[in-house]
């Protein structure tokens, strides 16, 4: 009992848990900052010994899994097939986001955790059927392509494996996540929250409902409160994301202000040079105004050093 609520057996309390409430080391940008503490809880009752995630992007959530492991000091494999090219919903973008993910991941991670930079559909055939026991589908987010992710993938996943959707509650231009999940969860014994824009989770092996009973079991009330609990933990490391952000950029915009300055300052200068205010008063008083003007500047300067 805590506060006079009364936690039923079996279901989740999350002082069995301190690995949900801990912090991210990676927060980045990114709409699943605030899933971190379940995707960390899944690692935590699923013991995985492969974790796949299809999609990765800046590495929030890959990365959460992986510290999960490491927390937890599992013999699991991890790996983050993307091409870090982008696609239609995330935009397009360089190199460096992968280049970034790897400086921060590879000292931490690299040990157990792979960075594959590939398609989706050529990545599948690294891995045996069955092998799977977390899998993470993360990438274009049209009908067919969740579709055709699951379907492809589904053959790989274990008897205790259990299958994860972001953006499940997402229904703006071409996102067809959402109707996906309303099809697919009627087939497997199934978890979902909706803020972040929605995380689904599916437990998609015969073995895996067992372990994830504490989430799938629920009553509506309890789902509701637990929704409420993740969801406030993860704002958490929202707000530090966006904290982090601002101060970085107010400290940009203050070191851009100093430059300004001093380059106005150095402006200033250089405009009271005497070849400056030469051309100045040619311009405005013609040749032989500015001589005149710059003989009695002469005349003046040299009678005061006397």
């Amino acid at each position: 009992m805590s506060d006079g609520i009364i936690v039923p057996q079996g279901a989740f309390n999350p002082l069995d848990h301190p690995l949900c409430l801990g912090t991210p080391g990676l927060l980045a940008h990114s709409t699943w900052l605030s899933h971190i503490p379940l995707g960390m809880l899944l690692v935590d009752l699923l013991r995985p010994t492969t974790i796949v995630e299809l999609g990765t992007y800046r590495g929030v959530s890959y990365c959460a899994f992986c510290q999960a492991v490491k927390a937890l000091e599992l013999d699991t494999r991890c790996y983050a097939v993307d091409t870090w090219r982008g696609d239609v919903h995330s935009g397009l973008y360089g190199g460096d986001v992968l280049a970034n993910l790897r400086t921060y991941h590879d000292p931490l991670y690299g040990d157990f955790s792979t960075l594959l930079q590939s398609s989706f559909d050529d990545a599948v055939t690294h891995f045996e059927d069955g092998s799977i026991d977390l899998l993470h589908i993360d990438g274009l987010h049209t009908y067919e392509a969740v579709c055709h992710d699951f379907e492809t993938w589904l053959p790989k996943i274990s008897d205790r494996g259990a299958v994860v959707f972001h953006d499940i509650a997402e229904d703006k231009d071409d996102f067809g996540v959402s109707q996906f999940w309303d099809e697919v969860k009627l087939r497997y014994p199934s978890f979902e929250v909706s803020h972040g824009h929605g995380l689904g989770i599916l437990a998609v092996g015969d073995l895996a409902e067992a372990a994830l009973r504490p989430l799938l079991s629920v009553s509506p009330e309890q789902r509701r409160r637990m929704e409420s609990f993740f969801g406030s933990v993860g704002r958490q490391w929202e707000l530090e994301q966006a904290l982090g952000a601002a101060e970085l950029r107010a400290a940009q915009q203050s070191e851009a202000l100093e430059w300004y300055k001093q380059e106005l300052a150095d402006y200033g200068l250089i405009r009271n040079t005497l070849a400056v205010r030469a051309v100045r008063a040619r311009a405005r008083y013609g040749l032989r105004g500015a001589l005149r003007k710059l003989g009695r500047k002469l005349s003046g300067a040299s009678e005061g050093g006397l």
